[in-house]
């Protein structure tokens, strides 16, 4: 049975991953910091198992690398992060909003990154991914403001193809994927892929994920994203 570990997978694109895992048969690690709502698990049925996960809180990060100790991960999907919405103007960002945001979505999943690097490595897949975003991007992407969010997934960026680099040596592939612009109540955009065709495209990219692809930023229709 392969295994997958995703961080943030009590909802959202997170709770769409276990779901397409786990209804394909994989061990499913959920790392969450918010218990799942009581459906939602027995959905995803006997072969997923719920770890308690605070990527801000370190005795919490370590623990959960000590309960994987010795268990090979196939896939690593570091989904959980934040978009608080709040669009400030470039003065109105302070101290404590850029140290939450930059702290979340990118040092949080970079540490659990490396506390994994051993599952990984007895995975057969060894593959490592983060979800990133258009705002990422500093090719294409024209929005105004998220000034923060920009530089946490930017960063993020960086942090994986260093990785890429850092771990070559002994096969891991690390992905940036971009799910793309979801259709959702709350967007109401009808023109971008419902998060079921989100992450259903971006398991095929994972799954035919080569090597010349580690580092790069991807679309979930599997072409890439200029950064």
């Amino acid at each position: 049975m392969p295994t997958v570990l995703i961080t943030g997978a009590n909802r959202g694109i997170g709770l769409e991953f276990a779901r397409q895992y786990a209804a394909d048969g994989w061990e499913v690690l959920a790392a969450n910091r918010t218990p799942f709502k009581p459906m939602d698990i027995v959905e995803l049925g006997p072969g997923a198992r719920e770890l308690r996960y605070d990527g801000l809180n370190e005795a919490s990060v370590a623990d959960v690398a000590t309960r994987l100790r010795g268990h090979a991960i196939d896939v690593a999907i570091m989904n959980a992060g934040i978009d608080d919405g709040k669009e400030l103007a470039p003065e109105e960002i302070d101290e404590a909003h850029w140290q939450r945001m930059m702290l979340t979505n990118t040092w949080a999943p970079f540490r659990l990154a490396t506390l994994i690097e051993e599952n990984l490595k007895a995975g057969e897949k060894k593959t490592l991914v983060e979800i990133s975003s258009l705002a990422a991007s500093n090719g294409t992407y024209a929005g105004k403001r998220h000034f923060t969010y920009r530089a946490s997934k930017a960063a993020l960026n960086q942090l994986w193809r260093s990785l890429a680099m850092e771990w070559k040596p002994w096969g891991c592939i690390c992905l940036a994927l971009r799910p793309g612009r979801e259709q959702t109540r709350m967007l109401d955009n009808a023109g971008g892929p419902t998060p079921e065709e989100s992450v259903s495209a971006m398991r095929q990219v994972v799954e035919n994920a080569t090597s010349e692809q580690s580092g790069m930023h991807i679309n979930y229709d599997g072409t890439s994203v200029p950064w």
